[in-house]
């Protein structure tokens, strides 16, 4: 075969190497993403502590969010299901470049460890799942479980 030959079957497979590629990071750039966050807080005006969720979507595909909450370090003590307060209501479609914030009461956060045996150190994750069964997730900081224990330990004196 002629040299011409083979050097625009060789183009073809770069040019379309170069194609994938271009298309793959594309997708990757661009594929539903979910980042998670949960800090204690209060809100104005409230002397009811509460512990907030946030999940924000920073590509533009959007994502439909099902259910969220936290999840123990024992991957077989299962999921921690959280009833928000007020906030959005599930199914939720999370549209790009947007977040949406759920919170509830850290007392009844607490009342449901303690009901189930555990308590904030044994927390490692906090989630929100989407429709599609996929988990986002993130490790809760330090300095929360430490805030939670804190009120844990509050809660227990006072019984």
């Amino acid at each position: 075969m002629s040299d011409v030959f083979w050097a625009a079957f060789g183009g073809s497979i770069g040019g379309g190497l170069v194609a994938l590629i271009i298309e793959g990071l594309h997708w990757f750039l661009d594929r539903p993403l979910v980042n998670v966050k949960l800090w204690p807080g209060f809100i104005a005006g409230d002397k009811t502590r509460y512990i907030f969720y946030e999940a924000a979507n920073p590509h533009s595909k959007p994502v439909t969010l099902s259910s969220f909450g936290l999840l123990p370090k024992v991957k077989e003590w299962g999921k921690i299901w959280v009833t928000p307060q007020v906030g959005y209501h599930f199914p939720y479609q999370l549209d790009g470049g947007k977040s949406l914030s759920q919170w509830s009461d850290i007392q009844d956060l607490l009342k449901t460890l303690k009901r189930e045996g555990k308590t904030p150190r044994d927390l490692k994750w906090v989630y929100f799942q989407a429709s599609s069964g996929k988990l986002y997730r993130s490790k809760i900081k330090k300095w929360v479980i430490e805030e939670l224990e804190t009120e844990f330990q509050k809660m227990n004196k006072g019984r």
